[in-house]
């Protein structure tokens, strides 16, 4: 007769009890108004032609492609274009 091992054991704990807590850390400091750019983080929704947002797209793969640089996005040049405008402009 052969002894066969139960197919469906107890366990002792829980397998995240062996993991160890997180050491304390304390919070970032919040950065001073000015300090470094200034962060893409307001949403402005607008219509454009399908034509422009077509171009829009292919340049910034273009220009990903040709400079290497990751942080070319649709909202990126937006926002410089936009900024450029109003420069212009004077406001």
């Amino acid at each position: 007769m052969t002894t066969r091992k139960p197919a469906i054991t107890r366990t002792t704990g829980h397998p995240a009890d062996t993991i160890p807590d997180r050491p304390h850390t304390e919070p970032p400091k919040p950065s001073a108004r000015g300090a470094g750019p200034e962060r893409l983080t307001e949403q402005h929704n607008v219509r454009i032609r399908p034509s422009v947002k077509d171009r829009l797209g292919k340049a910034v793969d273009k220009l990903r492609y040709e400079t290497g640089d990751r942080s070319i996005s649709i909202a990126s040049i937006t926002d410089h274009a936009i900024d450029d405008y109003l420069r212009q402009r004077g406001c």
